[in-house]
């Protein structure tokens, strides 16, 4: 996905979980995260389940959602 393609805040539609590869489409945890590099303008995203995440993130870091 390039930048044409996201929005200001991500992409324009929800990706499947990085980790389990199923759709997020009525997950209530869908949590998107963006890499990027400083060296250029490149961004890359990935869409999780927050559980699932969780689930593979070193002890001591975890996500919540709050939902607004």
């Amino acid at each position: 996905m390039n930048d044409s393609q996201a929005g200001p805040k991500g992409p324009d539609q929800r990706l499947r979980c990085c980790i389990c590869g199923q759709q997020t489409e009525s997950a209530d945890d869908y949590v998107v995260l963006e890499l990027s590099s400083e060296e250029s303008n490149a961004r890359q995203y990935f869409g999780a389940h927050a559980e699932h995440l969780n689930s593979v993130l070193a002890q001591g870091f975890n996500v919540e959602v709050h939902l607004m």
